[in-house]
């Protein structure tokens, strides 16, 4: 397990890294509006992928009994079918944006919106088929990428704003989906045997209706956090939310990765130690809020960014939750849980939208950092709520 997790976990760290560095290399190089921009453009792509995969790489991860090539082309048949269905509904988005120049606009959310489905299937692709380090490159190559583009862009080409942001983060998925190239081969590569007593019995049995439906609840909800926030603040508001979840994200998403799949792909279990990892990411996620805080009251940013600081608190108790959370997301899928835990997540992200959407609903004239608290407080109430049920899950 050490040999296959450590450089995963490695990887994950310096690939959630880069993606916090690129979030601070936007405050040091571009402007709010520029950066309001790609963080909206970013998040209809990503809403655009994340329902065209329907959580085929966690499907892929749960199934590792599955041959991995036939998994990985039913999976990318199936994922580019809904990309093309789903065509009309991100231009939807990009209408309701009100970005300037929708037509380009559009182009760039189709082009990141591919890419990344590509560099999405590719991540469990290599972890089932190829070295471990190998597996490592797959995860942390394009933001690494990115991250190096975006500052070599702010240097060299100061005037490209959001259009250097967005094509260095499409040149960093193209890396990414490189990985599926040895797919092409008619032969499998060889995957590590399993053990002949597995400690545990683990699958996704969810059908593709309750995976969809998830798919789309989770989607909606978090492109509705950045679309909706612009409509009732404004772009500059949506900046600092958008890059405080990027930053503070970067906790969960490395507790995920770096323990949650690696259970999954080693089929071991774990509760009491899974809890401990994540109150301990929970730890980390406050001490970046705190540096984060002082990063902004010196005198490296623009005074205009100092208006982040309200949501500092609110979002460090948000993602310090979603630690929790995502520590113990793995029991529901080794314990027969998993649609249940479907279920409970769609509530979840209901509860959020309400939330979300109840002072333009309402005709509230809410401030800012009143509604962030709002939302941040109900998202951590739900998050420890579910985290408790994972963790209480009795085995069959």
């Amino acid at each position: 397990m050490a040999r296959t997790s450590l450089p995963i976990a490695l990887a994950s760290a310096a690939s959630l890294g880069a993606q916090a560095l690129m979030g601070v290399a936007m405050l040091r190089f571009f402007t709010p509006t520029a950066a309001g921009t790609f963080a909206v453009i970013s998040q209809i792509a990503f809403f655009w992928v994340t329902l065209s995969l329907a959580q085929s790489p966690l499907k892929f991860l749960a199934d590792a009994h599955l041959p991995p090539r036939q998994a990985l082309l039913s999976a990318l048949r199936s994922s580019l079918s809904r990309w093309v269905l789903l065509l009309p509904i991100a231009y939807c988005a990009v209408w309701l944006s009100a970005l300037p120049h929708a037509g380009t606009s559009m182009a760039w959310v189709a082009s990141l919106a591919l890419l990344q489905l590509g560099w999405y299937l590719a991540q469990p692709w290599a972890l089932r088929t190829a070295p471990p380090v190998a597996a490592a490159w797959a995860r942390a190559t394009p933001p690494l990428l990115a991250l190096v583009l975006v500052v070599a862009l702010g240097l060299l080409w100061p005037a490209s704003e959001g259009n250097g942001l967005l094509l260095a983060a499409a040149c960093g998925y193209a890396a990414g989906s490189l990985w599926l190239a040895s797919a092409r081969a008619p032969t499998e590569s060889p995957s590590p045997a399993p053990a002949p007593t597995p400690p545990v019995q683990q699958a996704d049995r969810r059908s593709t209706a309750l995976r969809l439906a998830h798919t789309v609840a989770d989607a909606t909800a978090g492109t509705a956090i950045i679309l909706l926030w612009q409509r009732a603040h404004g772009t500059a508001e949506a900046s600092y939310l958008a890059i405080l979840l990027r930053l503070l994200g970067i906790m969960p998403a490395l507790v995920h990765a770096a323990w949650a799949q690696v259970l999954l792909a080693q089929a071991l279990p774990s509760r009491a130690r899974s809890v401990w990892v994540g109150l301990g990411g929970a730890l980390a996620t406050a001490v970046i809020g705190l540096l984060g805080a002082a990063l902004l009251e010196g005198p490296w940013f623009a005074p205009s960014w100092r208006g982040m600081l309200p949501y500092i608190a609110p979002l460090v108790l948000w993602q310090a939750s979603a630690c929790v959370f995502a520590a113990l997301s793995h029991r529901p899928f080794q314990q027969g849980q998993e649609n249940r835990y479907s279920q409970w997540s769609i509530a979840f992200d209901a509860l959020q939208l309400l939330v979300l959407a109840a002072p333009l609903l309402l005709g509230w004239p809410l401030p800012a950092t009143t509604h962030a608290w709002w939302l941040a407080g109900t998202c951590a109430l739900g998050l420890i709520a579910l985290s408790g049920w994972m963790a209480g899950i009795k085995l069959k």
